[in-house]
């Protein structure tokens, strides 16, 4: 299957780490600002198709398809609240439930 991401999630693999390094990186209030934006973005571009991507190195926001998050991470139902945090450096992905 070709890559339609410009992420090349097919390259990630899956961590537990992104998020707690973030946090310790950049702290928590800023960390979870960072991922409420990228919530605000999939509320206000986005729709039941895609995913609000979080890239750690520039704290920027993105919407991916939600069938690429199926396709290469394995998960199918994807509720609101969640982001995929994205790491080019290290080449990883996480998935977070924002409560």
């Amino acid at each position: 299957m070709k890559n339609s991401s410009p992420f090349n999630l097919d390259q990630c693999s899956l961590s537990n780490d992104l998020w707690p390094e973030f946090i310790n990186k950049i702290g928590f209030i800023k960390a979870n600002l960072a991922v409420r934006q990228s919530l605000d973005l999939q509320r206000m571009q986005g729709s039941t198709s895609t995913l609000p991507l979080l890239i750690l190195e520039t704290c920027g926001s993105a919407l991916v398809d939600s069938q690429a998050v199926k396709t290469y991470i394995g998960l199918s139902y994807l509720d609101q609240g969640m982001v995929l945090i994205f790491s080019s450096k290290s080449k990883a992905i996480q998935l977070l439930r924002d409560n």
